[in-house]
């Protein structure tokens, strides 16, 4: 049974901190704790403890979790304190069902996710918890009406007088019923955030933006990022027939010309579901056809997930520890480093490659 030693001496054997082992395992395990949900989230705070001393030294004990209720987790949860077995880890602040939000801020709220699409109402990607949610996020924003009644409300709820404080607004919701509706509705954001004095970034994480014509009907709205959700390479079978319509190829060719447009591009992957040698082989190809550190989350299992998701060398904390390790062998010598405001189920925490990273990481 995983415990606190198991995690440090992981730690010394590859040679990175223990806090960025113990919550790359603990995400993937979730935590167990008496509750009538399925998943969770919480602000968490690092215990005042010796085994933390790295990031005691740096100051950073804040971070922020989304994660399944495992009740075969090491990890338990009783009165807000998180434990591995008998060791204290930290407080959970403020624990509560993962619901699906319309909206949710990121890197203390000078970054907004918008999710204007009712991404509960999303279906088919067989790793995909978002279905399972409570869905708070049915009203969809398909106008400028409906942008800036959200917008007035969402200032007036935290006494803003315009957006000029955000540094991106990030669109992360559900399929479009076209690929044009999609690139209308960016169209009309990019108009109504400018009106609030918005001078951010636009950015997309979706499939539905994939063709030069699409792309480059977009060039008005820079700055702006795409992120295409890409989540596996060659186990395509598991997501929604449209996604799984986009070809490795056509993903290489669309993040090509978006950099030549001048925007950011990058794409989503999941950890967990194919072998270290698979991830190897495509991440080695496709890190020449981004400009942004891939968003990498960690498969994390749920109840109602089928137990063949996972590759079969997932099952050791060891292979998630050896993935870390090959991206930062691949991505080393490009100037390309994961942000740790935008992912809360990375492979990072506090170092990439022995460099420190440093960041918000909460809300």
């Amino acid at each position: 049974m995983l415990n606190i030693n198991i995690i440090g001496r992981l730690a010394e054997k590859y040679g990175i901190p223990l806090e960025d082992v113990l919550f790359i395992a603990l995400n993937i395990n979730g935590v167990s704790f008496e509750c009538d949900y399925n998943r969770m989230r919480m602000a968490f705070h690092l215990a005042d403890s010796n085994l933390f001393d790295y990031a005691k030294k740096r100051g950073e004990l804040d971070y922020y979790f989304a994660l399944p209720v495992n009740q075969n987790s090491p990890f338990t949860m009783v009165d807000n304190i998180l434990l591995l077995q008998n060791t204290v880890i930290g407080q959970a602040i403020g624990p509560t069902e993962d619901i699906c939000d319309s909206h949710y801020p990121r890197r203390k709220g000078i970054s907004l996710n918008i999710n204007p699409n009712s991404r509960t109402s999303c279906r088919g990607c067989q790793f995909c918890y978002t279905a399972y949610q409570v869905p708070y996020d049915r009203k969809r924003m398909k106008t400028e009406f409906d942008l800036k009644d959200f917008f007035e409300s969402w200032m007036f709820q935290y006494g803003l007088t315009n957006l000029s404080h955000l540094i991106q607004a990030s669109i992360v919701t559900g399929c479009y019923e076209s690929s044009d509706a999609l690139c209308q509705f960016l169209r009309t954001l990019k108009r109504v955030l400018t009106e609030y004095q918005f001078a951010g970034k636009i950015f997309y994480l979706g499939s539905q933006i994939t063709t030069k014509e699409q792309l480059r009907d977009l060039t008005e709205i820079q700055p702006f990022g795409i992120c295409l959700s890409l989540e596996t390479f060659e186990r395509r079978d598991l997501l929604r027939k449209d996604k799984m319509a986009v070809s490795l190829q056509d993903a290489c060719e669309s993040m090509d010309f978006a950099q030549g447009l001048g925007y950011e591009a990058n794409f989503s992957y999941i950890v967990g579901m194919e072998s270290l040698r698979v991830m190897e082989y495509h991440f080695r190809c496709f890190r020449n056809h981004v400009n942004k550190f891939p968003t990498i989350n960690t498969l994390q299992m749920h109840k109602y997930h089928q137990s063949t998701l996972m590759d079969p060398e997932a099952h050791r904390l060891e292979y998630y520890l050896e993935a870390r390790q090959l991206l930062e062998r691949l991505f080393a010598e490009t100037s390309m480093r994961p942000l740790v405001w935008e992912d809360y189920r990375s492979l990072w925490f506090l170092t990439f490659n022995g460099e420190p990273l440093h960041g918000i990481r909460t809300p």
